[in-house]
């Protein structure tokens, strides 16, 4: 009986510790709470969830900075994305089509540009951010 018990608590810590790990203050795609489960520690995770932007800027690089060229495709083949491999292939001001070998999908990866922009509106969403050209003198 007392190893039931200690197998018992055992296996609800576990089922704990994994619940508060997929847990977040604002709603994150699964693709997301995977890499994020993958790249921090779950002290780090815990910290993420003090900062609502930053889970919301991680959840824009993880599962919205591309898109998938294919018009069907399961969930299943999404989860396999591992967006981080690709972010070399990026560039500045184009967009870029890789093949992702572990979904089997062709990915239309957005520019670093378009990243910036997006990455910021999340981080500052009371900031608007000025255009430069519109402080030039129109003759």
């Amino acid at each position: 009986m007392k190893r039931f018990s200690l197998l018992l608590i055992a296996l609800l810590a576990c089922f704990y510790i994994k619940a508060q790990s997929e847990q977040f203050v604002v709603p994150v795609s699964n693709l997301t709470k995977k890499m994020i489960a993958k790249n921090y520690s779950l002290e780090d995770q815990k910290e993420l969830n003090q900062h609502p932007q930053k889970l919301k800027s991680l959840d824009y690089i993880y599962s919205k900075s591309f898109q998938v060229q294919a018009l069907n495709y399961s969930e299943e083949q999404f989860q396999k994305i591992d967006i981080t491999k690709y972010d070399l292939s990026r560039k500045v001001s184009e967009n870029v089509l890789v093949y992702d070998e572990a979904s089997g999908l062709q990915l239309i990866l957005d520019p670093l540009n378009k990243m910036e922009e997006e990455k910021n509106a999340l981080l500052y969403p009371n900031t608007k951010i000025n255009n430069p050209s519109n402080k030039i003198a129109n003759p």
